[in-house]
């Protein structure tokens, strides 16, 4: 018998119950409950969110703690090998769900769906919001960060007939749905900026894509241009981005994700007309626990057979 140990403001643990006959399930609300029950723990289900540092001390060698994010930068991944635990992420659990999410950003700034529904409160009919709108076909998509989820954004604005491009740390790496000379190593990532009619931002929190989207490259972007950030909000310098909607230099920004979560309620983001607010639910959904669930259940199976764990980080 393993005792799992959940902490997630979703009802993860509820939806284990009975899963798996060796499988017992505990469950915290908070960090002074994981804290206690982590002794007692073999495996610790825990978002990025939840987690503190403080839980180190509760896990020991042949430990697993598995994150229900994709992203793990918040997990101290080289503490977790030095004291042989396994960690693993919930990659390509999200990938439709955040795909749809910039593409509900992107289709709701470019056709100006907040002013409508700003008008439809007032019952205004004001048609003259149209001459304001944007087709999406033929304008240059770039999509910084070919994951599964970046390569789920290129698919769903292909459709969309948009001239999509694709930018990867390593291109020889790539083997998705865009064509070669469609795919941009990071280093070539600002020759493209100029052209650029849609950023969507798909990459992972790393030392180098900290801050990558700056002052320059949103000074680089055209001012019709349209930001999607359902990365990390730390990619993104927020100060020059609050700087470039202030100026005029962005038709718009779809915000996931930010630097400082929840976002501040001072925050000038909340007011612009050109943005829309969304609090780091990109990936969530209906079937969202269910969808992780069945991932977990799958590699449960694997670790008690002792056969090599999906999304394995160490």
């Amino acid at each position: 018998m393993s005792s799992v140990l959940v902490h997630h403001d979703l009802p993860i643990a509820e939806r284990l119950e009975g899963r798996r006959d060796d499988m017992a399930i505990l469950s915290a609300s908070n960090r002074d409950e994981a804290l206690e029950a982590l002794p007692q723990a073999d495996v610790f289900v825990v978002n990025p969110t939840n987690w503190t540092d403080d839980y180190i001390s509760g896990v020991t060698a042949g430990d697993w703690v598995q994150a229900t994010s994709a992203g793990y930068a918040r997990f101290p991944v080289s503490r977790f090998r030095d004291r042989d635990v396994v960690f693993t992420n919930a990659s390509g659990n999200y990938d439709a769900a955040v795909a749809d999410h910039a593409m509900s950003l992107l289709l709701a700034l470019s056709r100006r769906l907040p002013a409508f529904v700003d008008r439809q409160r007032r019952r205004e009919w004001d048609r003259e919001l149209g001459a304001g709108l944007v087709d999406l076909a033929g304008r240059t998509l770039t999509v910084c960060g070919l994951g599964n989820i970046g390569e789920a954004v290129a698919r769903r604005a292909a459709a969309f007939e948009m001239d999509v491009y694709g930018v990867k740390r390593d291109p020889s790496d790539y083997d998705g749905h865009l064509s070669s000379d469609r795919v941009l190593a990071s280093e070539d990532f600002r020759s493209i900026l100029e052209d650029t009619d849609v950023l969507v931002l798909t990459v992972p929190l790393t030392d180098d894509t900290r801050g990558l989207i700056d002052r320059d490259v949103l000074e680089t972007l055209p001012d019709s241009a349209i930001l999607v950030n359902v990365a990390r909000g730390k990619v993104v310098e927020e100060q020059a981005l609050i700087a470039a909607l202030e100026a005029g230099r962005l038709a718009g920004a779809g915000l996931d994700v930010f630097a400082s979560e929840p976002l501040p309620a001072d925050s000038p983001l909340w007011a612009f007309d050109e943005t829309i607010v969304t609090p780091h639910v990109a990936g969530r959904s209906e079937s969202f626990v269910d969808r992780f669930v069945d991932l977990f259940v799958r590699n449960y199976d694997r670790w008690r057979a002792g056969e090599p764990l999906e999304n394995r980080i160490c």
